[in-house]
């Protein structure tokens, strides 16, 4: 039994650890090539953070959930001045057949529209202007090549 107790409370603690310390090495440059999906997204999802506070967005969110329905998500939430902006990250490789762009099916759509109205309805001083990006990251497939990054603004999606 101890050591299930164990096992639970070393992977509460190394599991941000490890996430802190990839972070680290990303900021040194040093991102290797991410093997499983949960680490491309995480990378592409910091890529896209960086690239959005370098165009001098303010980061209000990251991996925002809702209270009521923890399947709805968004991946960053930005303010741009007096915009609220909601951001969804598609990192894929830079060899996929379908752009990040192109995977958001209807069903992504329809799951992202819900999750902006949650977001709406349960937080508070939402400014009156909002709008739905996609960062298309795609991803190097050797240190060779470098990931490329694409900003696409104010998508329709309803």
């Amino acid at each position: 039994m101890r050591e299930g107790i164990r096992n639970m409370i070393g992977s509460k603690f190394f599991l941000p650890l490890k996430k802190i310390t990839r972070r680290f090495f990303w900021e040194l440059g040093l991102n290797g090539i991410a093997t499983d999906n949960t680490q491309k997204g995480e990378y592409g999802e910091w890529l896209a953070r960086r690239h959005l506070r370098k165009k001098g967005y303010l980061l209000i969110a990251e991996n925002w959930r809702s209270k009521r329905n923890h399947r709805l998500e968004i991946d960053l939430i930005f303010r741009d001045q007096e915009m609220l902006v909601f951001v969804e990250v598609r990192a894929r490789s830079s060899k996929s057949f379908v752009t990040g762009y192109d995977s958001i099916n209807q069903k992504k759509r329809i799951n992202l529209s819900h999750a902006f109205k949650a977001y709406l309805r349960e937080e508070s001083n939402i400014p009156n202007n909002y709008r739905f990006d996609v960062v298309e990251i795609d991803l190097a497939n050797s240190k060779r090549d470098s990931n490329k990054i694409f900003h696409h603004e104010n998508i329709a999606i309803f």
